[in-house]
């Protein structure tokens, strides 16, 4: 059971609070530009000098999204992708919300909180970071690098990172509250903040109390949302001849059709939130300076899906043999009505199949004349029977998880300009999560049985289930996960005057981290033991660490010179040793080129790496049904039965059904993945035009060694038609020779190349009246393809649309117009996808307009309101059958208000 930490928490929080409430006071920043640390690399220096291209998403922007959570506005950016976990996923989606860059995924996106790993969500023992436990409001700003960083940063910056950099000081009380609600019903939400803060000559100190919250949306609130299942509440019967209904009187079978679960499913989750957020700092000396950070949030999030389905095919044993009188008697005359109907058919088409014999055999193709009997009892004729008892209600998932990091270090200066740093953080997330009105596969097999003992055992597969049968099996299925991270790090960082170069001296960074993450994921006993209808799984346990070694140098070749206002390099050089798979080296070459002082090409090579996760390397076996063919299997046009290995099985040998028992677990022996990441880019400020900038980024990025499912037909394959004995090694048969276990794993088996194009272009225009601020971004994608070593197959997905697999359209854009006055501003946003394609159907391009305000009432009173997708756009129909992917709006028409007040 989960334990609320709050009291801990606050008193650890208030702790750090009182140590920095005698804080130097802030320096206010110059007009000059001031050489300062940005998000890839550890030395400081003009932002415009960077080898890597940085989107810089600022506090004002973040104040007027009205956004709840940081997800929201990140994945609007044209470089960020979608194919993680986010809180669209009503099915599957555990309350999270991972973000990422390059649909590369969110394991291969660093999260950084003021430029320090942040610990990752423990449900299912992740290796991603729930944007859900960072506060909007205590956010300066938010720097993302879309380029490869591990030599700076370590593992996981294959993609970028994404460095959110909290506030650090305020003074004051300040009271933020927001509110929202969505035109079509469902998605209500609304949170307020409280900061408050103070500085003295040697300290200072933020902290921020915030609780929100956000309403469900249900398929029923939204027309487009329609949702339709084989499994309803009374029954479908799946013949060798047609598929057929139980009518609700739970026996007359009826021409098939399907059933809306939509009216009991939610599009989207709710969520509760609560956070303590605090920051400080206090210098002892006027060298030395304590800093601390700390954070707490509890949080409860919670979907609703529609009853638990069950069916033949899942495990269920419905044999003569074993099932009770009552429901083979059910079955036989499900049977016999489904042949009779058969039978009439059959009388038809035979009258037209004489009718056609009869003039002569026109030219067209022949009806192929089905079988006069399709066996002689129920077990003959039926291949499946689905069922979705509603009496059991709705599946009712919750998660509570608690997040609380704690870091405390040191920092200050040296001589000549040198300075060090050095912190301990801890980490640690804890999460429990349940399922209610779930369903006991095994408890209902005793029911089929007659065995189970309970007065009405009438699991009627024609009609629904008892009371009685209903409170047998049914239970709430709970699981625990935790996931803690301990991190130091110890950094020095100055220029080396005794080697001086034309453009001034070298800079140089080097340090020292260590980093230790473990987890654990217990599921339920009747999950661990194979009792539900879900996939049974084994626990999963285990731990890494990992000791680093790093080096920065940057190289101001020239500087200032005619046709050289710049020409600088930065090497950067990471030595990572862990525990578990070994050493890893990695690198970066920057350059950066300027001929003017308005113009500047940059340029940048790197490799990267991804250590395998807890979950990769550690997680328990899991059982599943897969579709799979048999290479022994003579019965089928499909395969031969003429494998290396079949003479042991027989020469008739007929697989018994189309679903194969699998078991899938971690791998400890896992390699790294390995990136390569180029890009090169210009920079253009012309003189021509005043604020005015221009940048055009090119990047192609190259994974190798990439962690991926084993393929299950390949195994089969390898072992029976090319006689592979390592292949043999993981399948079982039994005695009659059907497969009874097949065992695959994790393997470094794919390679992943994507390129593209971003560009950025920022224009304020000065007026008498204002401003006008200006800007467009867009990401045009040129290339994404995903290769498997192990079968050699190419997956292009240059303009596929799915859901959990991503959105990879040729265009992404966001564009911004906002006019300033002196206390009131007006602005509106247009976020942009190109056309692509989903399985069977076309999905057009998509454009939503947001419209944005703000009024300062005084200088202590600001209000704030907007209406996002304004033309109420829908997301367009997709291959997925219940989910709609980030990238798309299903919220529809949103208008948000809030106010904010300063003490």
């Amino acid at each position: 059971m989960i334990k609320t930490k709050l009291s801990i928490a606050i008193a650890a929080l208030g702790t750090l609070a009182s140590t920095g409430i005698f804080a130097q006071e802030s320096t206010d920043v110059g007009a000059e530009v001031e050489e300062v640390i940005v998000t890839g690399s550890r030395i400081a220096r003009d932002p415009l000098s960077t080898t890597g291209p940085i989107t810089l998403v600022d506090s004002e922007t973040i104040a007027r999204s009205g956004v709840g959570t940081i997800d929201e506005l990140l994945n609007q950016l044209p470089s960020m992708g979608t194919t993680g976990i986010n809180s669209n996923d009503n099915n599957g989606g555990a309350g999270l919300s991972f973000v990422e860059l390059r649909n590369l995924g969110s394991a291969r996106t660093l999260v950084l909180v003021n430029g320090r790993r942040f610990v990752s969500s423990s449900s299912g023992v992740s290796s991603a970071v729930d944007m859900n436990n960072i506060p909007v409001d205590m956010i300066d700003r938010i720097e993302v690098l879309t380029d490869g960083a591990s030599a700076v940063y370590g593992s996981d910056a294959v993609a970028g990172v994404i460095n959110i950099v909290m506030k650090d000081s305020f003074e004051g009380v300040r009271i933020n509250a927001r509110a929202g609600a969505t035109e079509a019903g469902g998605g209500e939400n609304g949170e307020i903040s409280i900061t408050f803060g103070g500085e003295s000559d040697r300290g200072k100190f933020i902290a921020n109390l915030s609780h929100s919250k956000r309403d469900e949306i249900t398929y029923n609130d939204r027309d487009w949302a329609e949702l339709y299942s084989s499994m309803s509440p009374t029954g479908n019967i799946f013949t060798n001849y047609g598929s057929f209904s139980v009518a609700d009187d739970g026996e007359t079978l009826t021409d098939y059709s399907s059933y809306d679960i939509g009216q009991f499913m939610w599009l989207s989750g709710s969520m509760e939130r609560t956070s303590l957020t605090a920051n400080g700092s206090y210098s002892i000396t006027d060298a030395v300076e304590l800093y601390g950070e700390g954070s707490y949030t509890v949080k409860t999030t919670n979907q609703q899906l529609a009853a638990q389905p069950m069916y033949s095919g899942n495990g269920l044993n419905l044999t003569s043999d074993n099932v009770s009188d009552e429901i083979a008697a059910q079955l036989e005359e499900a049977w016999q009505e489904a042949e009779d109907q058969y039978q009439i058919e059959l009388a038809a088409y035979e009258a037209a199949y004489d009718e056609w014999e009869s003039q002569g055999s026109p030219d067209g193709l022949e009806p192929s004349a089905p079988e006069a009997t399709h066996g002689d009892s129920w077990q003959d004729g039926i291949s499946d029977i689905r069922l979705r008892p509603v009496s059991g209600g709705t599946r009712d998932y919750e998660q509570k998880t608690e997040t609380f990091r704690l870091l405390g270090g040191a920092r200050g200066d040296l001589a000549n300009g040198w300075g060090w740093d050095t912190f301990l953080s801890y980490g640690r997330n804890e999460g429990e999560n349940t399922i209610g009105n779930s369903y006991n596969k095994t408890l209902l097999q005793e029911v089929i049985d007659g065995n189970s003992g309970i007065a009405d055992e009438d699991i009627s597969f024609l009609g629904g289930m008892s009371d009685d049968v209903t409170n047998y099996i049914s239970y709430t299925d709970r699981e625990d996960n935790e996931y803690d991270l301990i991190n130091f790090g110890a950094s020095l960082t100055g220029d080396i005057d005794a080697v001086q170069l034309p453009g001034g001296p070298l800079g140089f960074a080097a340090g020292i981290e260590y980093r230790k993450e473990s987890g654990e994921f217990n599921p339920s006993e009747e999950t661990q033991n194979g009792d539900t209808f879900g996939n049974q799984q084994d626990a999963t346990a285990g731990d890494y660490s990992v000791t680093e070694l790093f080096t920065e140098f940057n190289l101001p070749i020239l500087a200032g010179e005619k046709y050289a206002d710049e020409l600088s390099m930065d090497i950067a050089l990471r030595y990572s040793d862990f525990d578990t798979f070994g050493g890893q080296s990695t690198g970066k070459l920057g350059i950066v080129y300027a001929p003017t002082e308005n113009f500047r090409f940059r340029t940048s090579y790197s490799t990267s790496f991804r250590a395998p996760g807890i979950y990769e390397l550690y997680s328990g076996t899991s059982q599943s049904y897969e579709y799979l063919l048999d290479p022994c299997d003579t019965s089928s046009s499909n395969t031969s039965g003429q494998g290396a290995n079949c003479s042991e099985v027989g020469s008739s040998f007929t697989q018994a059904g189309s679903q194969i028992a699998t078991n899938v677990g971690g791998n400890e022996d896992l390699e790294a993945e390995e990136a390569r990441t180029f890009t090169a880019g210009i920079v253009w400020t012309p003189s021509f035009a005043e604020d005015l900038s221009i940048t055009v980024d090119y990047y192609d990025v190259e994974i190798t060694n990439a962690i991926d499912s084993a393929d299950l037909q390949q195994i089969l394959d390898d072992c029976y038609r090319d006689g592979i004995a390592d292949a043999c090694a993981l399948i079982e048969r039994g005695d009659s020779g059907q497969i009874t276990y097949l065992e695959g794993s994790l393997l470094n088996i794919g390679e992943i190349r994507t390129k593209g194009i971003d560009l950025d272009v920022v224009q304020n225009l000065y007026f008498d009246t204002g401003k006008l601020a200006l800007r467009a971004q867009a990401t045009r994608l040129l290339e994404y393809e995903i290769y498997n070593t192990e079968t050699e197959a190419t997956s292009d997905y240059l303009d596929y649309v799915g859901t959990s697999s991503g959105v990879y359209v040729k265009w992404r854009g966001l564009a911004s117009a906002t006019w300033y006055a002196d206390n009131w501003d007006f602005g509106i946003d247009a976020q942009y996808l190109s056309d692509g394609q989903s399985p069977y159907v076309d999905v057009p391009s998509h454009t939503y307009l947001n419209l944005k305000a703000g009024w300062d009432v005084n200088d202590n009173m600001r209000l704030t309101a907007g209406i996002d997708n304004i033309a109420d756009r829908e997301p367009s129909y997709t291959s997925s059958w219940y989910d709609v992917n980030s990238s798309y709006d299903y919220q529809g028409r949103y208008a948000w208000a809030g106010i904010s007040y300063q003490f």
